[in-house]
């Protein structure tokens, strides 16, 4: 179960990860707990599936890529087909 620390860490790691030699030790100083807290706080949250991923989010627009997010409905004997159509 999460607590007001968990809670924290996820909010602060929602908006950002500080680009430094030790980020989860700054994260620590801003809330008060050690970096090695941190991290083992963030893999137990990884282990019960309430973080999937962390990594970088970047604007494709910036980087000159087009996307779209499409959604369908396809039986299963299509799926090839469906894929071929998108891809």
């Amino acid at each position: 179960m999460m607590d007001s620390i968990d809670k924290d860490i996820l909010n602060f790691i929602q908006r950002e990860v500080p680009l430094e030699r030790e980020p989860f030790a700054a994260i620590g100083r801003e809330l008060g707990i050690g970096g090695d807290e941190v991290i083992r706080r963030i893999e137990a949250l990884k282990r019960g599936r309430v973080i999937r991923q962390i990594s970088a989010i970047f604007d494709t627009r910036v980087l000159g890529y087009e996307s779209s997010l499409v959604a369908a409905t396809i039986p299963a004997a299509r799926l090839n087909e469906g894929a071929k159509a998108v891809n």
